[in-house]
C-alpha cells in the first residue's frame, strides 16, 4: 500500500507540474500576442485596453465656434441724432440765435403762424417747450456766476488770513500770483454767461410782448434777473 499510494502522489504532483506548465505557456503567448504592434487590431478583448476617450476641442476651436456663434447675432440698428431730431426736440419754433443779430421777431412770427392752425392747448404746449429750453440755460448762467464770484471771495479772504499767519513772503506772492491767474479765466467765462443772460432776457421780453398782441397771456411765462431769486 505504501507503494502505491507513493506513486499515486507522484502522479498527481505530475499532472500539476504540467498543468501549471502550459498555463504559464498560454499567459506567454498572449502576452507576446499583446505585444505586438500589427495584432492590436485583432487582439482578444482581454488584451485590448479601454475604448480612447474622445478629448476636447482645441481652444482655437472654441474661440472660433464662440466668435462664429456671435457673428450670428441679429446687429440691433442703433439711433443716430442728426439736426432734424434736434429741432423736433426743441419744439416747432425756431431756436434763439445765440450770435449775430438776435431773432426774436422771428419767434413772435411763428407763434403767430402757429396759432392760426393749432388750438389754443397745442399752442401754449409749443410755447412752453420753447420757453423752458431757454429758461433753463438762463438759469444755469446765473448760478455759475453766483458760484464764481462766491468762490473767489472766499479764496482770496483765505489767501490774506494765510498770508497773515504765516508770514512766508514767497509763499504769499505765489498764491497771490495764481488767484489774479484764476481770477482772469473766471472773468471771461462770467463774461460769456452774462452776454447769454442779457441776449436771453431781452428775447424773453420781446416774444412776450409779442404775445400780449396776439392775445396771449401766460403767468408762467416768467424772466429770470441776474440774482438767481427774482423773475418778472
Amino acid at each position: 500500500m505504501t507503494f502505491f499510494a507513493r506513486r499515486a502522489d507522484n502522479n498527481i504532483d505530475a499532472m500539476s507540474a504540467l498543468l501549471t506548465h502550459r498555463i504559464l505557456s498560454r499567459c506567454a503567448v498572449i502576452l507576446l500576442f499583446c505585444g505586438l504592434p500589427g495584432t492590436a487590431q485583432t487582439a482578444p478583448p482581454s488584451c485590448q485596453g479601454p475604448p480612447p476617450q474622445s478629448s476636447p476641442a482645441p481652444d482655437g476651436s472654441i474661440a472660433a465656434a464662440a466668435k462664429s456663434t456671435k457673428s450670428e447675432k441679429p446687429a440691433h440698428a442703433k439711433k443716430v441724432f442728426t439736426d432734424e431730431d434736434m429741432e423736433v426736440s426743441a419744439g416747432p419754433l425756431p431756436r434763439l440765435k445765440m450770435d449775430g443779430a438776435e431773432n426774436a421777431d422771428e419767434v413772435v412770427a411763428a407763434i403767430s403762424a402757429y396759432k392760426t392752425t393749432h388750438t389754443p392747448e397745442e399752442t401754449e404746449r409749443a410755447i412752453h417747450i420753447w420757453y423752458d429750453r431757454y429758461d433753463e440755460m438762463l438759469a444755469a448762467a446765473i448760478q455759475e456766476n453766483i458760484d464764481m464770484r462766491v468762490l473767489r471771495d472766499a479764496n482770496s479772504s483765505n489767501g490774506y488770513e494765510l498770508c497773515q499767519e504765516s508770514h512766508d513772503y514767497q509763499q504769499c506772492a505765489a498764491r497771490q500770483m495764481a488767484e489774479m491767474r484764476g481770477a482772469r479765466s473766471d472773468q471771461v467765462q462770467m463774461m460769456k454767461n452774462n452776454n447769454l443772460e442779457v441776449r436771453i432776457q431781452h428775447a424773453f421780453m420781446k416774444v412776450r410782448n409779442g404775445l400780449s398782441m396776439n392775445n396771449l397771456r401766460y403767468e408762467w411765462f416768467k424772466v429770470r434777473t441776474t440774482n438767481g431769486i427774482d423773475t418778472f
